[in-house]
């Protein structure tokens, strides 16, 4: 696998995540009282997945002319 396929793979993950995220929020806005907090939980923890899988698919990409 090369750096480029590598970088790919984290930024259609970041996507994949931020897609999740996307749908959470609208969940939220018709969500119970009782389900807001675990929402927000929940997209706090996808939020910091997403900005590592970004971060790291930047970092392979400068790579990719080292390989």
């Amino acid at each position: 696998m090369t750096y480029k396929q590598w970088s790919s793979e984290y930024y259609d993950s970041a996507v994949k995540v931020k897609e999740r995220i996307d749908t959470l929020k609208r969940e939220m806005k018709t969500a119970a009282a009782d389900k807001l907090a675990e929402l927000s939980n929940r997209i706090n923890i996808l939020t910091d997945m997403y900005y590592e899988c970004m971060d790291i698919a930047r970092l392979l990409g400068k790579r990719q002319g080292e390989c």
